[in-house]
């Protein structure tokens, strides 16, 4: 396996120490949705929809693309044959839509932001858990290059793990993932999704969750959000009562002004030209001498 066992939650070296989480005030818990707030895979399903539609000579209208966004994928597949007449049946639709999204998905981009987050909330001993819709061996493939960053969470619940019995917009997954971070409680607890079915899971589990979507997104969908962002990097940890980032940032080393450079380029021209002075006293006197005759000659 890519990594030790999913469901065995693990402390980093560093927090061993700490008191227990949610003894302080604020958010202790951070809960990630791979698909949706790690990997910034938004446009993933879209293009593959676009790309297959234009292979059967269909535009896909943006109506369709906005309403079959928080559908699973079969779903998904059976409305955009039935709207737009696909000349296939939608179980082979499927397939070939399958087939695409996971070609492009192969080696997705992270979320912006997510990787200074998540490195910041460690280092602050917040638990970390992650939750995917992907199957154990599919989650190996989809970090594959990226373990050491994967290695900062606590706990990871795959869509094959045993314990799991209904998905998303069921509460479950994010209500495992709770348990096994140990005393992770819904108040001291903050889920990241990006998909309108997670918000509803995460709202069911009484957790309250920020929303990554993007501004064509109907604004029903967040409804439930207690916070709608675009990106990570955008998102304050001090709203949520967590450690700023200039707790384990060090501040920006300070750019001289280009006017304090110009100053100090003046500054040392004009000791040069004082010590040549210095040195050669008569030829200062010569300069002076031909100043005022170049004055009485102007005269």
């Amino acid at each position: 396996m890519c990594t030790p066992p999913c469901n065995i939650p693990k402390t980093p070296p560093a927090c061993a120490r700490c008191p227990p989480m949610c003894c302080c005030p604020g958010v202790s818990y951070c809960i990630f949705d791979l698909e949706s707030a790690i990997f910034d895979t938004r446009h993933i399903y879209r293009r593959a929809l676009l790309e297959l539609g234009l292979s059967y000579n269909k535009i896909i209208p943006e109506h369709l693309l906005i309403q079959s966004g928080p559908m699973e994928t079969a779903e998904m597949a059976e409305l955009i044959c039935r709207k737009c007449k696909m000349p296939i049946e939608w179980q082979l639709f499927l397939s070939q839509l399958n087939q695409r999204t996971s070609e492009l998905i192969a080696n997705p981009p992270l979320m912006p932001g997510v990787e200074r987050l998540v490195t910041h909330l460690s280092k602050c001993c917040i638990g970390l858990a992650l939750v995917t819709s992907s199957s154990e061996s599919m989650y190996c493939s989809k970090i594959r290059g990226r373990e050491q960053f994967f290695e900062t969470f606590c706990t990871v619940l795959c869509a094959d793990d045993a314990e799991l019995r209904a998905s998303k917009p069921e509460p479950d997954v994010y209500l495992i993932a709770m348990a096994r971070l140990g005393d992770a409680e819904p108040s001291c607890t903050l889920v990241f999704d990006g998909t309108a079915k997670g918000v509803q899971a995460a709202s069911d589990a009484r957790v309250p969750v920020v929303m990554l979507a993007e501004p064509e997104v109907p604004c029903f969908w967040s409804e439930l959000a207690t916070l709608r962002l675009e990106t990570l990097e955008e998102f304050d940890p001090e709203e949520f009562d967590m450690p700023p980032y200039s707790k384990t940032e060090s501040p920006e080393p300070r750019k001289p002004s280009r006017r304090s450079s110009q100053k100090s380029g003046g500054s040392r021209r004009s000791s040069a030209l004082q010590r040549k002075a210095d040195e050669n006293p008569a030829d200062d006197e010569g300069a002076e001498e031909d100043e005022e005759g170049e004055g009485e000659a102007a005269a």
